[in-house]
């Protein structure tokens, strides 16, 4: 029964965002111990690590506007496109002044 409960969740997740925390909820395992089975499927080639910027409009209440395979590839601006056609006169950010959040993709 516990087995089919994880294996419900695993199946839940979108295989283009895994965020550590999902897989520490699923495995009951710390933050440290997610994190490292992560890393361990990046160097496996079996996922990869990507780099989210998070709007900080309330209106996309936390939506990821951009992601990055690396810091070196973020811009220095970013456009929030939700936030543009709803005519926000703030859409255009600094990325440095973004919050990131790393996450997972399944290859």
């Amino acid at each position: 029964m516990l087995l089919q409960k994880s294996l419900a969740k695993i199946e839940a997740l979108n295989p283009s965002k895994i965020f550590v925390e999902n897989v520490r909820s699923i495995f009951g395992v710390s933050n440290l111990e997610a994190r490292t089975w992560c890393e361990m499927a990046v160097k496996s080639n079996l996922f990869e690590k990507r780099i989210g910027l998070i709007c900080p409009s309330p209106t996309c209440n936390k939506r990821i506007i951009a992601e990055y395979g690396s810091i070196k590839e973020i811009p220095v601006e970013i456009t929030c496109d939700i936030c543009e056609a709803e005519d926000n006169e703030e859409h255009i950010y600094s990325t440095d002044k973004l919050a990131k959040i790393e996450f997972y993709r399944l290859k």
